[in-house]
């Protein structure tokens, strides 16, 4: 296992916050390599050095909600059905505030999501979460359940427009009224 020494974790800190910054701004698929390492001041051999492809660059950047959402799918597996669907409602409204950056990204890379394996668990406790949020085995709650989530996904992509404060109590209340308690 390679030593990480502080150079190379400010290095590759300084990529990942790059590319979070140009992912939201011209999106993920109008940012190269070369973009990332020009904004990074470092070179496109420095990025790949770090990272084996821009999807494990776009991996990295993921990472904290990715992180954030498999720590609730744990939590959260194994309980009562009612149980699980009052906290994956709570928790989705206070991870969707935490990282609207990052739903911001998402909702740019949705096409293409499933076809990268870097971010195969992501997706995978993305569609848990939903199964959960929906509350039952019902096709059309999970259909509702997807919907909800997306459109509240879209309102998070829109930092401006509402207050963190505000933007919870929307899906607070929109989960709520969309998703049949069991």
């Amino acid at each position: 296992m390679a030593v990480t020494t502080p150079v190379r974790e400010r290095t590759r800190h300084e990529i990942v916050r790059q590319a979070m910054d140009l992912f939201q701004a011209k999106g993920y698929n109008a940012t190269s390599l070369q973009d990332i390492a020009t904004a990074a001041g470092c070179s496109k051999a420095t990025v790949l050095y770090h990272f084996n492809g821009k999807p494990a660059v776009l991996a990295a950047v993921l990472e904290p909600a990715a992180a954030d959402l498999a720590a609730l799918i744990r939590t959260v597996d194994g309980l009562p059905r009612a149980v699980v669907q009052e906290i994956a409602i709570r928790q989705f409204t206070d991870l969707a505030v935490v990282h609207r950056g990052v739903i911001d990204v998402i909702q740019d890379v949705i096409p293409v999501i499933e076809d990268m394996p870097e971010t195969a668990g992501l997706v995978a406790d993305g569609m848990k979460l939903t199964r959960y949020m929906a509350g039952s085995d019902d096709p059309l709650e999970h259909d509702l359940a997807r919907f909800a989530v997306n459109g509240l996904l879209g309102e998070c992509r829109h930092p401006g427009g509402r207050t963190d404060d505000e933007l919870r109590r929307l899906c607070d209340i929109a989960l709520r009224r969309l998703l049949r308690r069991p």
